[in-house]
């Protein structure tokens, strides 16, 4: 219930919508259900272990409150410090990624929510990650706690390289640059620390087409029509900034 005794009913499996009506456009449920395969295979299993390890040394405080915005179906939200105690809280625009983040065991809350418009009290969250997602830098800055940290993920140019050199000039954009998103983080957020995350991994046929229909980078490209055959390996390519914000 809110300040206008607005109601939102909790859904059968167990989540929020905070925006009834909204309208599912790219990121749809197969791409969220080929994401969770693509987690299940590994893939980024050193990313989580890397923010895992940024968490243990940024955030001290006792049963912190762990906020991720556009969480997806929930991976880095559940998946994130095992074993500690975090209240974990994730939301996403999308409902059927919301959804699919709800199942399973309840060790995290998950709700449909916007960006711009963030559901949750001032000033609550010790750690925001921003994974891949658009920053809303002044949201970060009202609803983080007193010394509370970002943690922003974005992609390298190196970042799924083999899918878009097979893909080629069926791509809406050849090159991928990060140099935008790079400024954009320098001139809101305060950085403590920022690292390349940067390794290359084998993996299957059946990986290869579930990375190839998860990401946004093939967006508009058949992916039914590329020969994936040829992808044995998959190279991860981001950076990691950590700070507060300005």
């Amino acid at each position: 219930m809110c300040e206008k005794r607005h109601t939102y009913d909790i859904a059968r499996q167990g989540y929020v919508n905070f925006v009834p009506g909204q309208k599912e456009m790219f990121y749809k449920k197969e791409l969220f259900e080929s994401r969770a395969k693509v987690f299940e295979a590994g893939v980024y299993a050193p990313v989580v272990e890397r923010l895992s390890k940024a968490i243990g040394q940024y955030v001290c405080k006792e049963n912190p409150v762990l906020l991720d915005a556009g969480c997806g179906e929930g991976y880095y939200t559940k998946a994130v410090c095992p074993g500690r105690e975090i209240e974990r809280i994730g939301f996403d625009l999308s409902k059927d990624a919301v959804r699919l983040a709800a199942k399973g065991p309840k060790t995290a809350a998950f709700f449909v929510a916007d960006l711009k418009n963030i559901p949750m009290r001032d000033h609550t969250a010790h750690v925001l990650l921003d994974i891949f997602t658009p920053a809303n830098y002044s949201e970060f800055a009202r609803v983080l706690a007193p010394g509370g940290v970002i943690m922003k993920l974005a992609p390298r140019s190196g970042y799924l390289k083999e899918l878009r050199a097979l893909a080629g000039d069926r791509l809406r954009r050849q090159e991928y640059d990060s140099s935008d998103v790079e400024r954009y983080a320098h001139e809101k957020m305060n950085i403590l620390a920022q690292e390349t995350i940067t390794y290359t991994l084998p993996v299957t046929q059946e990986t290869a087409y579930h990375l190839a229909r998860m990401t946004p980078m093939l967006a508009g490209v058949d992916v039914d029509a590329l020969d994936l055959g040829g992808i044995t390996e998959i190279t991860i390519d981001e950076t990691l900034y950590i700070g507060g914000v300005k």
